[in-house]
């Protein structure tokens, strides 16, 4: 989206701006906060999940990908696979929870029991949306036409980024007040969602996209099968070690706890402070 992004790329250069900012903030303010420092490791992923939406929506990889189907994939393959897994491990949730007030905390709660909420973070409602979204894009004429129009190319990769953040966030079984699904039904999702993703680019390779030059559709079969590929891979490996994780959040939560209960209540003030009238 680069010259063609008008005011969508300012907008979305400002809000991924805010959001790196916000999450930094937050967690430099844990120590002042008493409570124990923030992973300097899911900071770093956040910050890489931000760079890697703005190189699709408004970088390098937007500009081409309105021109190139292998690009648009490779858009796709980076903001709606790559850009979910680095954004839900940097747990902005879990960030939110420590930092915000009582109140917007208590919003944030009833978004996540909100029914809606909930359906849209089961692994199998995740997966029908970002595999499905893919599926119906490669096979109909939508990819040619979004490979022509700059506006129609950045709502789609925005839908795969939604989507992307479902479906990662399902099977990586991060929660806020949502339960986490059985491993079992994680796992076979997404190996399942894999399996459609490679079967996709398959009959991509066989019998093309519509409205799309041939000699481009081999290449952009190949780098979506890939990366469907890693991206299970990825999630898988972060699956295997989920005991060891929940081992530490668990560790975590109790010190967030401890340096609670342990926070003075603040400096007292002298007996010529009281006297005077001075505020502490």
């Amino acid at each position: 989206m680069h010259s063609h992004g008008g005011m969508l790329g300012t907008f979305t250069l400002i809000a991924l701006t805010l959001a790196g900012a916000v999450y930094v903030v937050g967690a430099a303010g844990q120590r002042r906060r008493g409570q124990p420092a923030w992973p300097i490791p899911r900071t770093v992923a956040w910050i890489a999940g931000l760079v890697a939406v703005a190189a699709v929506l408004v970088g390098p990889l937007g500009h081409a990908g309105n021109h190139d189907l292998t690009t648009h994939v490779l858009g796709h393959v980076v903001i709606g696979m790559v850009a979910p897994v680095l954004l839900v491990l940097g747990s902005p949730v879990t960030l939110a929870r420590r930092t915000l007030e009582p109140v917007p905390l208590q919003r944030l709660g009833r978004l996540a029991g909100n029914p809606l909420t909930k359906a849209l973070a089961f692994p199998v409602v995740a997966a029908v949306l970002a595999v499905g979204a893919s599926w119906l894009l490669y096979t109909g004429p939508t990819a040619a036409e979004s490979t022509r129009d700059p506006g129609l190319h950045s709502v789609v990769m925005i839908g795969f980024l939604l989507a992307g953040l479902l479906l990662t966030a399902a099977v990586v079984g991060v929660s806020a007040g949502i339960r986490r699904s059985p491993r079992w039904l994680r796992v076979a999702v997404l190996a399942l969602s894999t399996a459609v993703l490679g079967t996709e680019a398959v009959l991509m390779a066989v019998d093309g996209v519509p409205g799309i030059a041939a000699d481009q559709v081999p290449s952009a079969a190949a780098a979506l099968g890939g990366g469907a590929v890693l991206y299970a891979l990825v999630l898988g490996a972060v699956v295997a070690t989920e005991r060891r994780r929940d081992e530490r959040a668990a560790r975590e939560e109790q010190d967030v706890l401890t340096a609670r209960r342990t926070r003075p209540a603040g400096p007292v003030p002298s007996t010529d402070q009281v006297r005077s009238g001075q505020q502490v």
